[in-house]
């Protein structure tokens, strides 16, 4: 089984329902918590997008209210998901991402983040699958050798020999 790196792009659609949503659930399903990890960065933006939907009219407020709770109770307060520290080293680190793909800084520094967790893997270790929705960041992903899955293309059914293959 992979390790899962998510990026809120992908996140927010445990959250709120969306196009991927059911891919997303079935990656929680299948992956155990203690195989998956995020950056406050990205607890933060998924946060944010649940506050951006209800301020759009999208959510309401009592669904809103719970899906920050199941947010919070799933990804911050999980004793077994794993966060990735993002620093200033990490911040400059992307600097390169973004002229070599055209990010904007937040997803350069999460795949700076990303591809450093990586590097420092042992060769044993199970492979790691960025999970996200946004078009640039998973070009930019796969050009730098990053293994990717976007929920808004793929059927939740697909998704068990999706993560066997990676």
């Amino acid at each position: 089984m992979p390790t899962v790196f998510w990026d809120a792009s992908a996140l927010v659609k445990r959250y709120s329902v969306e196009v991927g949503s059911e891919t997303v659930d079935a990656v929680f399903a299948l992956v155990p918590p203690a195989s998956m990890l995020t950056t406050l960065w990205g607890y933060a933006e998924t946060f944010a997008s649940l506050f951006r939907s209800l301020n759009r009219g999208t959510l309401d407020q009592a669904t809103c209210a719970t899906a920050v709770s199941v947010l919070k109770h799933e990804v911050l307060d999980h004793p077994d998901l794993g966060f990735l520290a993002v620093d200033d080293g990490t911040v400059l680190a992307g600097l390169p991402l973004i002229e070599r793909h055209n990010l904007n800084v937040t997803d350069a520094t999460l795949l700076a983040v990303l591809l450093r967790y990586i590097h420092i893997q042992p060769p044993q270790m199970p492979p790691c699958v960025l999970v996200a929705a946004d078009q640039r960041l998973l070009r930019a992903a796969q050009a730098e050798g990053v293994s990717t899955l976007n929920p808004e293309q793929l059927p939740p059914a697909d998704l068990s020999a999706i993560l066997a293959q990676a």
